[in-house]
């Protein structure tokens, strides 16, 4: 049996034992190869990201399941409010890309700044 053949029948195995996942003397058995041949298969897929190795006790004895990893991308939402952001004045001043220490419009020296901080600072 030619090697690249092998890896994707082992991938398949894995892959179609679904969440439960496949235990990897199972699996030696299955394809009738020994560990050490089936080993190296595995970790190829496992640096690959396509499987992962969880520690499991099987027949009283450590061992792995091996698992398939769904490519699929997780979406993840997030909610991200500005309006507490929109309150600061800078973000709404048209001379915003003028601001800098030292230049004519100075963040040390603005009144809408200084009056906002001083208003934040009411409520601390």
């Amino acid at each position: 049996m030619v090697k690249g053949g092998l890896e994707d029948k082992v991938l398949e195995i894995i892959k179609s034992s679904g969440e439960e996942g496949v235990v990897q003397s199972e699996l030696w058995g299955q394809l009738n190869i020994d560990s050490r041949e089936g080993s190296r298969i595995v970790m190829k897929l496992v640096k690959s990201g396509l499987v992962t190795r969880v520690p499991v006790v099987y027949k009283g004895r450590k061992t792995y399941k091996l698992v398939y990893v769904s490519r699929q991308p997780n979406s993840i939402k997030l909610l991200i409010k500005l309006n507490p952001v929109m309150t600061i004045p800078c973000f709404l001043c048209k001379d915003l890309d003028k601001c800098s220490l030292g230049s004519y419009f100075n963040p040390l020296i603005c009144n809408k700044l200084t009056m906002y901080l001083l208003e934040k600072s009411k409520y601390s």
